[in-house]
């Protein structure tokens, strides 16, 4: 589902609970809870496609790594933490 069925759907299951005479309150809390649901995935949508974008764009940049990089990378992290905490214990 779209970014924008999730926005329509929040905004549609607000004015249903809003509008219908004759709901309960049990079925209007669970509208709101629905359109809650919605609105939340539809931002979740949205913080992963910039996510995305982002990370397309250091790409296309040549600002990445590759997984053996960062392999290394961490691997001389690990050393470097486990000699300070060695000389610390000292």
């Amino acid at each position: 589902m779209s970014t924008t069925i999730h926005y329509e759907n929040a905004n549609f299951l607000r004015e249903l609970a809003e509008s219908l005479p004759s709901i309960t309150q049990s079925k209007a809390d669970l509208l709101q809870r629905l359109a809650d649901e919605e609105l939340t995935q539809a931002q979740y949508d949205d913080y992963l496609r910039h996510k995305i974008e982002h990370a397309r764009g250091q790409r296309a940049a040549g600002l990445h790594f590759s997984n053996e990089e960062v392999e290394v990378e961490a691997i001389r992290r690990r050393v470097m933490l486990q000699r300070r905490a060695r000389e610390a214990a000292l």
